[in-house]
């Protein structure tokens, strides 16, 4: 019997006791040939049973071996997926921050010219902004150059694949802080720049409002007289015209005396302030000369030293520009290796994603074979037991067909005694003719030769009859052609022998008319109509047929060689005699 396990699924096997104590053979059936077939199919079918329960548990081990390698390795990928991505993430970070390293310059040093363009116009005085802008354009370039100089002498971009993932995502984490140390310092300096331009926007504003007030003060000191001249009119209108005139006289005069004042306010104010000017340049000229003999021999150690600065600034310019260069091409290069680790990573993502595909398509389809083993097992399983029932019943029933089976096979053995005792009454019988028919075979080969012989004679005798027909159509052709000529012969003679009659009759009609009495009198003559005598009209002409008939050979004589069959024509007689022969 086949019993399944506690332990697991699909696990089954032979319980030996309770299978030997189901197939108890009886000792009078032990020594039986169907029993002992029956007895090795079952032990096989067993075996087989076990070996399958073996195979299906291997197999069931590799399924959940091979499940948690896939577990595995889904979430390596997993990992590794999120570790590219983050990668990808950081290298487009740190190239946008790089693009505006490339950027910032540019933009600083544009910022740098327009406040100071704002400020010479305005007239302050020179601070040391300006004049910085340059040196920490240089410091910036010369900062980046040794950064540069340090990434690249601590890691090559072309032996990060050998080293290590680890290391690399360290040297690009150093990289990025040392990117955002730059960034905060050029925030800081932005913040500082547009302070100044805030400053800078104030003081514009006050000079602005003093301008204006400056504006409005001059325009109400011009406005104020004719003011004055338009309300006095207006207060003076309901006055007589004389001394409206008188009004008018002394309102000219007082405003002819207000512009003499005011032209001479305006030239003393003016000479005021052009002496006050000139004392202050005097000074000024003075400090100015003082200054300049002290300073002559500084500025021209400066002018020394100056130079030499800007011969090293310009080749620390060069130097910034080559540099400048050369981060741009690693840029470039970066990005290019940017843009194929997307690329490769983009066809990984694409295989893993295939790759897991044909993974789960894989274990759907093992799923499927294992639920097919399993429902083939238990079908086994059924058609097993099955098989035992059946097999107990066949007991049973050979038990009782050995017992009615004794009887049949004592009858069945006197039966065939008897048919034994018949058959070699035949067989005797059936050698008497097998002798006879020995004999008649040796008379066989001289029928052969003569149906040979009687072959070759008809054979002869075909083609003979074939040149017989050959000749006898051409005979009638020739006979008919006979016929024709002699019909022919025939209408001439009778038309020759009708012209002969004719002048026969005239010749008698000629001698037996009597003479004529008269020379114009024509008696009427008697002519004789009736026809010839039928001796003229066949006269030479013999039957034909006759003839023919004479001239024809006598017929063969149809008839078989062997049988003496009688054949209408020659045709039967060919198709009876092969018929007759095989």
């Amino acid at each position: 019997m086949v019993q399944p396990q506690p332990d697991g699924p699909m696990q089954w096997e032979m319980s030996g006791e309770e299978s030997g104590g189901a197939l108890r053979v009886p000792p009078e059936l032990a020594a039986n040939e169907v029993v002992t077939r029956l007895l090795g199919d079952n032990q096989q079918l067993r075996e087989a049973l076990r070996r399958s329960n073996l195979a299906l548990r291997q197999r069931c081990e590799e399924m959940e071996g091979w499940q948690r390698r896939t577990r595995e390795e889904r979430e390596f990928l997993s990992c590794r997926f999120q570790e590219a991505r983050a990668l990808v993430e950081r290298l487009a970070q740190e190239n946008h921050s790089l693009q505006g390293l490339v950027n910032g310059p540019a933009s600083s040093s544009n910022h740098c010219c327009s406040s100071s363009q704002t400020e010479d116009l305005q007239g302050r005085p020179a601070r040391n902004g300006p004049l910085d802008g340059p040196q920490t354009l240089d410091q910036r370039e010369k900062k980046q150059a040794e950064e540069t100089d340090q990434d690249t002498q601590t890691f090559p971009p072309r032996s990060l694949p050998v080293e290590g993932a680890n290391e690399f995502l360290q040297l690009l984490k150093s990289h990025k802080e040392k990117l955002e140390e730059e960034m905060r310092e050029l925030r800081k300096k932005n913040e500082e720049l547009e302070r100044e331009r805030d400053e800078g926007d104030k003081e514009k504003e006050q000079m602005r409002r003093c301008i204006d007030q400056l504006r409005a003060r001059v325009a109400h000191q011009v406005t104020y007289t004719p003011r004055m001249g338009v309300f006095l009119p207006l207060f003076l209108f309901p006055f007589s015209s004389s001394s409206l005139a008188k009004l008018t006289e002394q309102l000219q005069a007082t405003q002819g005396r207000y512009r003499e004042l005011e032209e001479k306010l305006d030239y003393l104010q003016k000479s005021s302030a052009q002496r006050d000017r000139t004392e202050a340049l005097l000074k000024q000229k003075d400090k100015d000369c003082a200054q300049l003999a002290k300073d002559c021999e500084a500025l021209k150690a400066q002018a020394t030293s100056l130079l030499g600065e800007l011969n090293e600034r310009q080749s620390c310019l060069d130097k910034s520009e080559h540099e400048r260069k050369m981060l741009e091409e690693k840029l470039c290069s970066k990005m290019k290796a940017l843009q194929v680790a997307e690329r490769d990573l983009e066809q990984q993502r694409k295989q893993h994603h295939v790759a897991m595909d044909k993974l789960l398509l894989q274990t759907q389809s093992l799923e499927q074979a294992l639920k097919t083993e399993r429902h083939v097992v238990t079908e086994e399983k059924k058609k097993l037991t099955q098989l035992q029932h059946a097999y107990t019943c066949l007991f049973r029933d050979y038990d009782s067909k050995l017992k009615t089976e004794g009887g049949d096979l004592c009858s069945r053995l006197e039966e065939a005694e008897r048919a034994l005792a018949l058959k070699q009454d035949l067989i005797d019988k059936l050698k008497e003719e097998v002798e006879q028919q020995k004999g008649s075979l040796e008379t066989v080969p001289v029928l052969t030769a003569q149906a040979e012989i009687y072959k070759a004679d008809f054979l002869a005798e075909r083609e003979a009859r074939e040149k017989l027909n050959q000749k006898k159509e051409e005979l009638q052709d020739q006979l008919t052609q006979a016929l024709a000529e002699i019909d022919r012969f025939k209408q001439e003679a009778t038309s020759r022998a009708r012209i002969e009659q004719m002048k026969l009759r005239h010749l008698e009609d000629f001698s037996t008319r009597p003479p004529p009495q008269a020379l114009g009198v024509f008696p009427g003559a008697t002519f004789n109509t009736a026809p010839p005598a039928p001796a003229f009209r066949n006269q030479g002409l013999g039957p034909v047929g006759d003839q023919g008939a004479a001239g024809a050979e006598e017929l063969p004589d149809l008839c078989c060689p062997k049988c003496q069959y009688q054949a209408p024509d020659m045709d039967t007689l060919q198709i009876h005699v092969m018929d007759c022969i095989q």
